[in-house]
């Protein structure tokens, strides 16, 4: 090859390498700027159990604490999920729209109760704000949601007419640190009061399954609806084990670590003495 052909070579493989990490920047730059895709299907609202949702704030550290409320052993809302089939989201849909305690200030009272923020070591507003932001934003398309306080306020109405506390009891599945339940049962009781298949969401701690979440679904019209696109598994809604027992815990606040190791020195003491 002479000179002359293989610098025509070198100009050439620059100017290609350079268009194409220009295609490349201009087509990032394209996604930074593209909106959000704010539709959306149906609404997914989400009733989490305090007790399980210890269990996860509390292993993640020993020293961390719950808050639960009032009502003993009560279900909570954990959100209202605008969600398009097939997908999750859309999430954040409008960056400048962001929480505002002031705004919610007339419920804030029945939020603690019904809309708990469970982990004890974050800020009050910690869930509603996080809820409200990546959720709220998305829901308020449709004018039943469209401001912060009709959003918290219909969790609350919707934890009022189907909260699976009143569901559950109805069907004589009760917290218990002993007793298993199972997935058919619930998804039974559930099924037997609204008519619906409930999405039933386990966590797996040290080898047990703990119910986590009973989600149910609406339309644009806030009607019931099936909730589509999740797993299935024997026809039930869940990515529970359906071939173990779930436990479904009292709301106890978990032994303090000296409490533990207290009660096992006892233990062994007793045994040392005999």
């Amino acid at each position: 090859m002479s000179l002359k052909s293989f610098i025509s070579a070198i100009i050439l493989y620059l100017c290609f390498d350079f268009a194409h990490q220009q295609e490349s920047y201009e087509n990032e730059i394209v996604k930074r700027v593209t909106p959000v895709d704010k539709d959306w299907d149906f609404l997914i609202f989400t009733q989490n159990w305090p007790g399980s949702v210890c269990k996860v704030w509390t292993h993640k550290k020993p020293h961390h604490h719950c808050v639960y409320p009032n009502q003993k052993d009560s279900w909570t809302v954990h959100g209202i999920w605008p969600t398009k089939a097939g997908t999750k989201g859309p999430f954040n849909c409008n960056a400048t729209w962001l929480f505002d305690p002031e705004e919610v200030r007339p419920i804030e009272t029945e939020l603690e109760q019904a809309w708990t923020n469970v982990e004890k070591e974050t800020e009050l507003y910690n869930l509603w704000a996080h809820e409200w932001n990546k959720h709220g934003t998305c829901a308020a398309m449709i004018e039943p949601l469209n401001g912060q306080l009709k959003y918290f306020s219909k969790g609350i109405e919707f934890l009022k007419q189907y909260h699976m506390t009143d569901i559950l009891n109805a069907a004589s599945i009760m917290p218990s640190d002993v007793k298993e339940t199972n997935a058919e049962d619930i998804n039974n009781a559930v099924v037997s009061k609204l008519g619906i298949r409930p999405v039933i969401e386990c966590i797996f701690e040290d080898g047990v399954q703990y119910l986590l979440e009973l989600r149910i679904c609406f339309g644009k019209q806030l009607n019931l609806i099936e909730c589509a696109g999740e797993k299935e598994v024997n026809g039930l809604l869940t990515n529970c084990n359906v071939s173990k027992g779930i436990m479904y815990p009292t709301q106890m606040a978990p032994p303090k670590r000296y409490l533990v190791q207290l009660h096992k020195f006892v233990n062994w003491l007793q045994w040392f003495t005999l």
